[in-house]
């Protein structure tokens, strides 16, 4: 606090005029110590504006790409699941033609083994009659020409064999006659 002297009317003016000036050139001092303050926080302030700006526009790209790589991955993911989805589709029409042609093969090779099956059967009963036919055939005598006689238990199967038999003995008797002519 400051004191003034007096005087007859008052404070003396030269000690109130001092003091003022120093007030004011303290309030200036201060003025500007706070004008250069508000300055520098005013530059700062726009320093860091700018800094928010900058941030802002990072984070809307950085948000952009986020968006861009999420569909991205939610195209590749549909991508890939189709994919999947198209080879288990493929492997199993696959699979279905494995199948079939395997119930085909194993029908064609049922068949082949009923087939040979049949032809043994069939091979082994012709052996045993030409083995009867041979146990009971007489000795030829002449120049006649060795004819093997097949005796057939099926009526049907002999009746064809026995009817050719005939037509070949038929035409090798035609021959022999010839010739002797």
């Amino acid at each position: 606090m400051v004191k003034f002297g007096k005087t007859l009317f008052g404070y003396r003016p030269a000690e109130v005029l001092e003091e003022l000036q120093r007030k004011d050139e303290e309030y200036q001092k201060k003025s500007s110590q706070l004008q250069g303050e508000i300055e520098a926080a005013k530059a700062e302030l726009k320093k860091m504006e700018e800094r928010i700006a900058e941030l802002q526009k990072q984070l809307k790209a950085y948000a952009e790409r986020e968006h861009i790589i999420a569909e991205v991955l939610l195209n590749a993911q549909k991508a890939a699941q189709k994919m999947e989805d198209d080879a288990r589709e493929k492997a199993r029409e696959m699979l279905e033609r494995a199948e079939e042609e395997l119930r085909r093969k194993t029908q064609e090779l049922d068949a082949l083994r009923l087939k040979v099956a049949r032809f043994k059967e069939e091979f082994r009963d012709i052996l045993e009659k030409y083995r009867f036919s041979l146990e009971n055939m007489k000795e030829p005598t002449g120049e006649a020409p060795f004819m093997p006689t097949v005796i057939f238990t099926d009526r049907v199967a002999g009746n064809e064999r026995q009817e050719k038999d005939k037509a070949e003995r038929d035409k090798s008797e035609k021959e022999k006659s010839q010739r002797v002519f």
